[in-house]
């Protein structure tokens, strides 16, 4: 009754200052009698996709009602459905009376309304560019890069366990298009394009001598040198020997396939012999070439004396074996 007394003169008494004081000297004592205090931020940010009350706000308790403590920090108030949320201080009252918590002996204070964030982490620009440079030297082992284009200065993505796969859409001999992917806790996020500019390594051939127009091509007239090159070339070594020259190629310069031609052991409708071998008989006999061919090739050839066609492989100038 004192107490109420001194409050109604100090009112009529216009003594604001002490006003003020007597107030929070009730709420003080309210906090006292209170055995569990919820502290509400103003601001927060969570990496799940659940706001729980431990989030949000600092739980204080008595040594008896730990166990309260523990079961309130794990009550769900929200779940984010965009990146940022906003909760009000009812929202958080209308969750424990959900969770059948007694507001009797609990003390909410702090902000009215929380702001709360989804936690974020970023990949940079030269991150991505680090990703792929290492793809492409694990699954290309003769390529020099030249440049990585990257669109995104930077990925934001949402808080969780990051996986990363690069996958191989198509390629030129210059470009290597990529698609980088990125997925969240499983959940596939983001794809991005990639495009790589790039040079291969490529064993190149080269005139060891001065090879003349005409002459056939030798083992001993090449050598190769690993190198990179701007368009792809074939250079298989077997493409190479045997061929002759169409024209004269100098030394140390690279052989190029257009600067060969076919050796051709037999020529398109000229005379050829035919050898045909069954058992213990051998035939000789007079033939029509109806194509070119290289030594081992097979052509079709003419019968002369009887017009049929047969199937041939080449063995010497001018020379076929019939193939049954």
């Amino acid at each position: 009754m004192r107490c109420l007394e001194l409050f109604q003169i100090l009112k009529h008494k216009k003594a604001k200052g002490a006003f003020y004081l007597l107030f929070l000297f009730f709420a003080f004592l309210t906090t006292l009698n209170a055995k569990i205090l919820i502290e509400l931020y103003p601001t927060a940010i969570v990496k799940k996709d659940e706001v729980f009350l431990r989030d949000i706000s600092k739980i204080k308790s008595d040594k008896d009602e730990i166990r309260l403590k523990n079961f309130l920090e794990e009550i769900v108030i929200v779940k984010f459905s965009s990146d940022i949320k906003k909760i009000e201080k009812n929202d958080v009252v209308e969750s424990l009376k959900k969770n059948y918590i007694d507001l009797k002996n609990i003390q909410i204070i702090g902000s009215n309304k929380i702001v709360v964030k989804r936690a974020t982490q970023k990949i940079t620009q030269k991150e991505i560019a680090d990703d792929i440079k290492k793809f492409l030297e694990n699954r290309f082992k003769d390529i020099k890069i030249i440049f990585i284009s990257v669109n995104k200065k930077e990925l934001t993505l949402p808080y969780g366990k990051i996986e990363k796969v690069v996958k191989v859409k198509s390629k030129t001999s210059k470009n290597i298009y990529l698609d980088y992917i990125i997925y969240v806790d499983g959940k596939k996020k983001i794809s991005l394009p990639i495009k790589a500019k790039v040079l291969f390594y490529q064993l190149v051939p080269y005139a060891k001598r001065d090879i003349p127009k005409g002459k056939v091509i030798k083992k001993e007239d090449i050598y190769f040198k690993k190198e990179t090159i701007s368009r792809k070339y074939n250079f298989d070594l077997d493409e190479i020997l045997g061929k002759i020259a169409k024209r004269t190629i100098k030394k140390d310069s690279i052989i190029k396939s257009y600067f060969l031609s076919p050796n051709f052991l037999v020529l398109k409708s000229k005379n050829v012999k035919i050898l045909y071998s069954g058992g213990p008989i051998s035939i000789e006999l007079m033939g029509l070439a109806l194509q070119n061919g290289s030594l081992g090739d097979l052509i079709e050839v003419k019968n002369v004396s009887t017009g049929k066609v047969l199937k041939c492989k080449v063995i010497a100038p001018f020379v076929v074996k019939y193939v049954k």
